[in-house]
């Protein structure tokens, strides 16, 4: 298991609630939102530690659900695409993986105080790897962890999801079982990069 820890410190500019979205900001920087986004529900933001992290619930906001380079899928609420619909996903992945018995990801959920149960699938990859957070204590901190498809590995960011995507999508962070051509010379955000 390779764990990547994040720095407490996020670089960049603040919304109107004072939080630091500077992963958000980057992104928009680096990736521009797409004109025509889907049209999603509106997912809580993080209040009192309940909801999504608030700067996934931004990220959904600016960008929706859709795909990065081709390759990583973010998912939103009151999708029309099941396939992209958090809570669909989520009740999916739970009950797969509930009845798994997948070591290393147990490890994982111990080391949080977590279950599988406690589990919310926020994206996935092309190759089928998902990407999890650990609903376990403030939203803000869940952790994300990458399962590799099948389950033979896992990857834990201790950071925010915007974090998470923009050091994958630089490259500064890269889960063994990534395929070589992840991230693309030239990365970009699509809401259906086939359609």
């Amino acid at each position: 298991m390779v764990v990547q820890q994040q720095a407490a410190e996020y670089v960049g500019g603040e919304v109107d609630n004072g939080e630091h979205f500077g992963g958000l900001q980057q992104l928009m920087a680096k990736f521009p939102p797409p004109s025509d986004r889907l049209p999603v529900d509106s997912l809580k933001p993080a209040q009192d530690g309940a909801g999504i992290p608030s700067d996934y619930h931004r990220l959904l906001e600016v960008y929706g659900p859709g795909c990065f380079d081709e390759f990583l899928w973010v998912f939103g609420e009151g999708v029309e695409d099941g396939h992209l619909d958090i809570l669909a996903r989520t009740q999916e992945m739970r009950s797969i993986l509930g009845r798994k018995d997948i070591p290393k990801l147990q490890n994982v959920l111990t080391g949080y105080g977590a279950s599988v149960e406690d589990l919310v699938q926020w994206g996935i990859t092309d190759n089928a790897d998902l990407l999890v957070w650990v609903a376990n204590g403030p939203s803000d901190s869940w952790p994300t962890v990458i399962i590799q498809a099948g389950q033979l590995d896992v990857f834990v960011y201790a950071g925010r999801s915007t974090d998470v995507l923009l050091d994958l999508l630089n490259g500064s962070v890269r889960p063994a079982f990534f395929p070589e051509d992840f991230p693309s010379d030239h990365p970009r955000f699509s809401v259906n990069p086939y359609g």
